[in-house]
């Protein structure tokens, strides 16, 4: 019997090893139901040799029955004979089958205690407040417009995740055949050759078009342009050269992505957080991020990175500190909330978290969101509310997504609920629904900008909202015309409702030089410019009505706010000439 249990452990155990992948770490709970069943099973068979009472109490049940037809021998009648030339044997075996009995009890104790006891004595929340609190690290506080520069209209988010993806199948589905062996993977934003794009693979539909597909891979990846939606691409090949992503989360047996990663050496550490990202180049990586439980284990945290080449397998490891410079992120969004959701519930210690919640924060969502600085940075952005339910946000927080820098800007104002619904309710006779609102710096005022869609899900309008008083909003069929209007909402109020305004105004008087009508959203600009001045002004007859009366060589004065983009909305317009 032995040789066979010798097999059946090899057998079972790699099975499980390759279905499960558990982490052989301490701090790691996945083995332990393994170690348990092989204890459970080797004490009971111990008992089945060693306990003659009990073979004797059994046989008179059904289960009884059931057992003799698996193990005959071990209910045949013995005779009271002893043997005596094979007494010393069964001597050896009896120690066999106790120290199996033994084994089975020391499995059985590390497996409960590893899977029970351990994660409530090192992990408790109750006991380790503290150490929770403390894994987003120090959280500093600083002032939004010395961090965050005002924003080039150019890399404005406007199309969602929702939008992006309805893009990336249409121009799938444009594709004869294709739509049949794959399906589009899990979207990814980031940032390509200085520009945001939403990138996804193409993955194996199935089992069966994996098996047709296997030896080279599903071929290609799609690109969406999140700040254009009229810059779709589907990319199957760079440089006449054919792309095949072998290795994916949509593959079987050792394609399967976290399986590969896993047997290449990678069984001892946390793995999660499967991106998919491309360099500037267009070559196609997997992003795979390592981590290790910090309190106990609980408290998960990243700690580097494994970068999977898509199409060759090849694989390197990374510390935070040595990743290469396209990869934007590496901080899982799932850990970070946890970390920033301990942060505001254990400020005063965990008892506090649970009655008198005072002082506590939370998140104003149940996810976080990714924010693209002009400094070329990415973070992770949350607004931060008190514990109560007043629709309001103290402040926000962004956390770098690569080195976990944090740090939280006191703003109080609208959360990102209460934007959405003011931006729908400038338009509510269109029934447009707003995406998630994005944070930004509209020259020196925090910001949401939020998509506006139909019902289909298109993107239809842009809103711009202020953070301290949600009731000014500005609307637009695209970026510059919501800008536009925005800024002139801001200017009709003076401004008094945004203390953190640290843009001065500019004053300008000149000759018009260029002047020129465009037509957007059925709205009529004048875009000019002024002798000795590169700068373009742009206004509309709401500024003035004097604008479209305006020609080449008119003296005229006008105010802008003074930020660093080349186009400037004008608040002002004078003709001092007419």
């Amino acid at each position: 019997m032995l040789p066979f249990l010798i097999i059946a452990f090899l057998v079972v155990n790699f099975l499980y090893f390759f279905m499960e992948m558990p982490v052989l770490a301490f701090g790691f709970t996945d083995w332990s139901n393994l170690v348990i069943a092989w204890g459970i099973l080797f004490l009971f068979i111990s008992a089945l040799i060693l306990l003659n009472k009990f073979r004797l109490f059994i046989a008179k049940t059904a289960w009884g029955e059931v057992l003799k037809k698996l193990f005959p021998q071990l209910f045949q009648e013995r005779p009271h004979v002893v043997d005596i030339a094979n007494y010393q044997n069964q001597g050896q075996n009896y120690k066999r089958y106790r120290m199996l009995g033994f084994v089975g009890i020391i499995l059985l104790v590390v497996g409960v205690s590893n899977l029970l006891i351990l994660p409530i004595l090192t992990s408790a929340p109750m006991l380790y407040s503290n150490a929770y609190r403390g894994l987003l690290g120090e959280v500093k506080e600083s002032s939004f417009t010395s961090d965050i520069e005002p924003i080039n209209l150019s890399q404005i988010r406007i199309v969602d995740e929702e939008t992006a993806r309805k893009l990336a199948e249409k121009i799938i589905g444009e594709v004869p055949a294709l739509g049949s062996e794959v399906q589009i993977g899990e979207l990814s934003l980031q940032k390509v050759r200085e520009k945001l794009y939403y990138v996804a693979p193409l993955e194996h539909r199935g089992i069966f078009q994996w098996l047709t597909n296997y030896t080279r891979g599903s071929k290609g990846f799609v690109m969406v342009s999140a700040t254009n939606p009229q810059d779709v691409h589907l990319v199957q090949s760079v440089n006449g050269k054919e792309i095949y992503l072998k290795y994916q989360m949509k593959g079987f047996f050792f394609d399967y992505l976290p399986r590969y990663v896993y047997f290449n050496g990678f069984f001892n550490i946390g793995i999660s957080d499967f991106s998919f990202e491309i360099d500037d180049d267009l070559n196609p990586y997997w992003v795979v991020t390592l981590y290790k439980n910090k309190v106990g284990y609980h408290g998960s945290d990243a700690v580097g990175a494994v970068i999977v080449n898509a199409q060759t397998g090849e694989i390197s490891r990374h510390t935070i500190d040595d990743l290469p410079r396209w990869i934007d992120r590496v901080q899982p969004e799932s850990y970070v909330y946890k970390q920033v959701k301990d942060w505001g519930d254990y400020i005063n210690g965990f008892w506090n978290s649970v009655f008198a919640k005072m002082g506590t924060l939370k998140p104003t969502g149940n996810e976080l969101h990714l924010i693209y600085g002009n400094d070329d940075s990415v973070y992770w952005y949350t607004g931060i509310t008190s514990s109560g339910k007043d629709g309001s946000s103290v402040g926000f927080i962004l956390i770098n997504s690569r080195t976990k820098e944090a740090k939280w800007y006191k703003v109080s104002g609208a959360d990102e609920g209460g934007a959405k619904k003011s931006a729908e309710g400038q338009v509510q006779e269109k029934s447009y629904r707003a995406g998630y609102p994005i944070l930004y710096n509209i020259g020196g005022v925090p910001t949401y900008i939020a998509p506006l869609k139909d019902k289909e899900g298109l993107l239809k309008a842009v809103s711009f909202i202020s953070v301290e008083n949600y009731n000014l909003v500005g609307v637009g069929a695209d970026i510059e015309s919501g800008l536009r209007a925005y800024q002139q909402v801001l200017a009709s109020k003076g401004n008094q409702f945004v203390p953190s305004q640290e843009n001065k105004a500019l004053k300008l008087q000149g000759k018009i030089s260029r002047v020129s009508q465009v037509v957007k959203g059925g709205e009529s600009y004048f875009y000019f410019m002024i002798e000795g001045d590169n700068r373009i002004f742009v206004g509309s007859s709401n500024t003035s009505p004097k604008i479209p009366l305006v020609k080449v060589g008119d003296l005229i004065s006008v105010t802008a706010n003074d930020t660093k983009e080349n186009t400037l909305s004008i608040t002002e317009f004078k003709g001092e000439n007419y």
